[in-house]
Parts: C-alpha cells; sequence; structure tokens
C-alpha cells in the first residue's frame, strides 16, 4: 500500500479584504493553503533536489542576504518574497527553476494540493478562525480522497503556525473529529491528525511555502483579475504547469461555496 506524506502552508491572507488599493484591508482577496503531496518513499531524495536546486537558484542571496551566516539547509527564502512580478519577468532562471520543480513532483508521482477561498468583501462578515478550519479540513478531505481513489494512506505536516496552544489544539481536534467521527465525510486514510514543522528545519516545507508564493498570486489574480492585472505574468508562465500536477480537486471556493462561473475560476 502506497503511503503519501502532505506539506502545507498558507496562501494569500487569513484577515478581511475589501480592495487592493482600500487603506486597511488590502492584503489578498484570498486564503487557503496549498503545497504537495509525495509518497514516503520519495521524500528524503526530493527534500535533496529542493535543496540543491535553492541554493543553486539562490546562490547570490545566500550569499548576501544572509547576515546570520547560516548554513544552506536553514536559510530560506520566503514564496512571496520570491514570486514577485519583477522577478518572474526578470529572471529565466527563476521560471526554469519552477518549471523543473514542477516536473520533478509529477515525475516522483507526486502532486500540487491547494484549496482556498474568495473572501467576502464585507470586513464584519470575515471569521479568521473559522476560515482557517474550514479550509485545512477541505485540504485534508482532499488529499484523503486522493487516497481512498488509490488506496492509499497519508499523513499532514503543516508550517508551524505562531497563533499558541489553542489554535493548534482547536484545530487538530477538527481533524480528529473528520477522522473518527463524522459519518457522512470521515477521513479513513489519514494517519493521523495534522503535525507542526519548523520550515526552517524542513527543505520540504520551504518548498510547500514557495509553491503558496505561486499559488497565492495565481489565485488572487483569478479571483480579482482587474485589481490584480500586473500578476497576468503568473497565469502566463504557471497557471497550465500547476493545473497539469495539482490533484483534480485542488480549487479555489467563492465564500465557501465552489465557484463555478468560467471568468473568476481560472486556476482552477
Amino acid at each position: 500500500m502506497q503511503h503519501y506524506v502532505v506539506y502545507l502552508d498558507e496562501f494569500g491572507h487569513i484577515g478581511p479584504f475589501v480592495a487592493r488599493d482600500h487603506a486597511k484591508y488590502n492584503d489578498s482577496p484570498v486564503f487557503g493553503l496549498a503545497g504537495f503531496m509525495l509518497p514516503a518513499a520519495q521524500v528524503r531524495e526530493f527534500a535533496i533536489y529542493f535543496y540543491k536546486l535553492k541554493c543553486h537558484l539562490l546562490a547570490w542571496d545566500l550569499e548576501h542576504k544572509n547576515p546570520h551566516d547560516l548554513p544552506a539547509c536553514r536559510w530560506e527564502k520566503k514564496g512571496s518574497a520570491l514570486f514577485t512580478a519583477r522577478n518572474v519577468l526578470t529572471y529565466q532562471s527563476l521560471r526554469q527553476a519552477t518549471f523543473r520543480l514542477l516536473n520533478r513532483i509529477a515525475a516522483v508521482g507526486g502532486h500540487v494540493v491547494y484549496t482556498g477561498e474568495h473572501k467576502v468583501s464585507d470586513a464584519g462578515l470575515h471569521f479568521p478562525a473559522e476560515i482557517f478550519k474550514r479550509q485545512l479540513l477541505c485540504a485534508v478531505r482532499q488529499v484523503d480522497g486522493h487516497c481512498a481513489q488509490t488506496n492509499a494512506t497519508c499523513m499532514v505536516l503543516l508550517d508551524h503556525q505562531d497563533a499558541g496552544d489553542e489554535w493548534r489544539e482547536r484545530n487538530v481536534e477538527a481533524c480528529t473529529v473528520a477522522m473518527f467521527e463524522d459519518e457522512d465525510g470521515r477521513c479513513r486514510r489519514l494517519i493521523e491528525p495534522p503535525l507542526q514543522g519548523e520550515s526552517h528545519l524542513f527543505q520540504t516545507l520551504q518548498c510547500a511555502d514557495w509553491l503558496c508564493g505561486l499559488i497565492g498570486r495565481l489565485s488572487a489574480h483569478a479571483a480579482a483579475p482587474d485589481e490584480y492585472a500586473d500578476w497576468a505574468v503568473f497565469h502566463k508562465y504557471f497557471h497550465d504547469r500547476v493545473r497539469a500536477v495539482a490533484l483534480d480537486s485542488s480549487g479555489i471556493q467563492e465564500h465557501a461555496r465552489v465557484m463555478t462561473s468560467e471568468p473568476v475560476v481560472e486556476l482552477d
């Protein structure tokens, strides 16, 4: 029986969004979780592959933007800083490295995973804790559903959240309920509730963060193409390649309902 390890991080922003030019609520029109899943037997070699790719692509950054002289295995470049429109347009090496990374995930039997939602524009109707729990459960059920179809099992590793023990307990409990008590949508292939790890210690979580940086921009452009017209570059270079590697069930929802209008659902 195949066993998968799933690595997830956040994309977009958990807070309210009104408009890109709003004085306060302007971070992102979407929020979700994204990353990838790999057969367990491929995890170590993939982590080595990502480490080497990171060191080659970001050699200059490692030398000049590493003030604490961290070893390369502990140094990380956040996906939000890496995947800017300027970087994508300027550096062919970034585009090529991203293509290779997506191809590698597919080549070893893995998949990109993402789930998120287009947030309501009324800040008073925005509840971050509920949104996070909802999207975490969506991600877990998405992966569990794929494993059920392929007679596999899985475990989930989340990037560590600085939100305290209460946050962790509440969301892990929600996944535990989904594993054992939810008769209609029980997660039967998840072997443990999600675990957390420190991204600077896991090359795999750093890779998930890079994917979040990319998918966050693809999703924002899909949800609000007029406001994020400058992010069309992400759609041009990466949309089809991400979809080719992603689980069929991956997608963005609108206010917790699956979006079906063709102009909005570019990434779905």
